[in-house]
C-alpha cells in the first residue's frame, strides 16, 4: 500500500514547486545579451548609412563619368560654337543634304590594361568552339575511310610539333596573365595542366571526370588550340611565340613580326 503521507503528483503542493518563469523559445532574459544585440543592430544600420553616404572612389568616378557623358554639348564647347558659325543648328543632321549624324559618336572607355583586340578574340573563340563541336557531331554521324599510312605519319609529325609549341605557349600565357593579375584562364587549356594527387574520392568519380575531359578535348584539335592561343597572346599581350618577345605596340608587332605561324618565321 502506498504511504498516505506522500503527496499526490497532481496535488497543490507538487504544482507549487513548478517554476512559473516564462521560458518561451527565442525570449532573451539576459539584459546584457539584449543590450549587445541592440548595439550590433545600431552598428549595422550605421554601416549601411555610411555606405550610401561615402561611396568608394571608383564608384564616384564612374557616376560622374556617366553623368558627364549624358550631358549635351552646349555653346561653351569650341567645336559646337564653330559648327554654329557655319550654320549648324542643334538637333539637325550634319552635311549639306542633312544625311549625316545627328548624335555624336558614343565614347567607349577602356579602364583595364588588356589589349584592344581582347574582346574580339574572346568572341572568335566562342564562335570557333561552337563550330568545332558541330564538326565533331557531324564526324560521328558520317562514316569515313582510314587514311593511307604516309598521310597519317605526316599528320602525326605535325601534331607532335604542334603539341610542343602549344605547351610552350601555355607556359608563356600563364606567366603573362599572372603579371596582369588574371586569376583564371579564359579557357582551361590556355594554361598548363597542374598535376594533382588522386584521392579515393577522385578514383570513385574517375569515370565521370573522364567523360567531362573527353567532351572538352574534342572541342579543338591541337593545331586549332595553337592558332587560338597564338592570336590571344598577340592581341592581349602583344607577344609572338615564334619571335619570343613582347612588342611595344600593335604597329611594332605588325612591322617587325613576320607572321602568325611557324612557317612564316
Amino acid at each position: 500500500m502506498e504511504n498516505d503521507s506522500d503527496d499526490d503528483y497532481m496535488s497543490e503542493a507538487i504544482l507549487a514547486t513548478c517554476s512559473h518563469e516564462d521560458i518561451r523559445p527565442g525570449l532573451i532574459r539576459n539584459r546584457a545579451k539584449q543590450r549587445e544585440i541592440e548595439i550590433e543592430k545600431k552598428k549595422a544600420e550605421s554601416r549601411e548609412k555610411n555606405k550610401n553616404l561615402y561611396k568608394p572612389l571608383k564608384v564616384v568616378e564612374s557616376e560622374r563619368r556617366d553623368e558627364g557623358l549624358k550631358t549635351c554639348i552646349d555653346e561653351k564647347n569650341k567645336g559646337f560654337s564653330m559648327l554654329q558659325k557655319m550654320g549648324y543648328k542643334s538637333g539637325e543632321a550634319l552635311g549639306k543634304t542633312g544625311s549625316g549624324r545627328i548624335e555624336p559618336i558614343n565614347i567607349e572607355l577602356k579602364v583595364d590594361r588588356t589589349g584592344l583586340g581582347r574582346e574580339s578574340v574572346l568572341k572568335e573563340i566562342a564562335e570557333r568552339k561552337l563550330a568545332a563541336r558541330k564538326r565533331y557531331l557531324e564526324h560521328l554521324k558520317a562514316t569515313t575511310n582510314v587514311d593511307d599510312f604516309r598521310k597519317r605519319m605526316t599528320q602525326k609529325t605535325q601534331e607532335r610539333q604542334d603539341e610542343k609549341d602549344l605547351r610552350k605557349s601555355q607556359r608563356v600565357c600563364l606567366d603573362l596573365d599572372t603579371k596582369m593579375n588574371i586569376e583564371e584562364p579564359i579557357e582551361k587549356w590556355f594554361w598548363p595542366e597542374q598535376e594533382k594527387s588522386k584521392t579515393e574520392e577522385d578514383e570513385e568519380n574517375e569515370d565521370e571526370e573522364d567523360e567531362a575531359e573527353d567532351d572538352e578535348e574534342y572541342t579543338f584539335s591541337t593545331q586549332e588550340k595553337l592558332e587560338i592561343l597564338t592570336k590571344y597572346l598577340r592581341e592581349t599581350h602583344l607577344y609572338c611565340i615564334w619571335c619570343g618577345s613582347v612588342f611595344d605596340d600593335e604597329k611594332d608587332l605588325c612591322d617587325n613580326c613576320p607572321g602568325v605561324t611557324r612557317d612564316d618565321h
